[in-house]
């Protein structure tokens, strides 16, 4: 009865490959390092990066991005990539939002929910690395496509900040 116990628990306790770790410690860092006293209330350094217009968003970004690359590198299906792209891209977008964004970091903690969908997917026995090829070329679109939000918004940003110190 103890075996069964401890085997439940252990299936219980979804944990991520080695190689993966650092991605649950950053998630933690990003979404839930500080804690509110005397609450439940969590939150990270994301929504403090985040209060730095553009370049914070950028830098969210950037982090988010190399956990998808080092989960691409280590193999993952196209649903579950999908899942995490659609949760990096939200995060991102709200983000351009000046304090919407950063409120949002605080209630959707979109790099916390990748990591449970990472856990819940490595633990389930379902991990392949058949559809690497897909998952690579579905990623550098990604990539490629959020870089383009990317230079939008400082592009956007940029002609803003000239036509209203121009008016001055």
């Amino acid at each position: 009865m103890k075996k069964q116990t401890q085997l439940s628990q252990t299936k219980m306790e979804k944990e991520l490959p080695k190689e993966l770790a650092w991605i649950d410690k950053t998630s933690t860092a990003l979404d839930d390092i500080f804690k509110i006293p005397a609450t439940n209330f969590r939150f990270g350094l994301d929504p403090l990066i985040g209060l730095v217009p553009v370049v914070g968003d950028f830098l969210g970004f950037a982090i988010s991005a190399s956990m998808v690359l080092a989960i691409v590198r280590h193999g993952v299906s196209l649903p579950v990539l999908t899942k995490i792209l659609g949760n990096i891209t939200f995060d991102y977008l709200v983000g351009l939002f000046p304090f919407l964004g950063d409120f949002l970091d605080v209630a959707f903690k979109s790099n916390r929910r990748n990591v449970d969908i990472l856990k819940e997917y490595y633990t389930s026995g379902k991990h392949t690395e058949s559809s690497k090829y897909v998952v690579w070329f579905a990623a550098i679109g990604f990539l490629v496509l959020l870089a383009g939000f990317v230079g939008g918004s400082v592009y956007l940003t940029w002609q803003v900040l000239s036509s209203f110190l121009g008016n001055l």
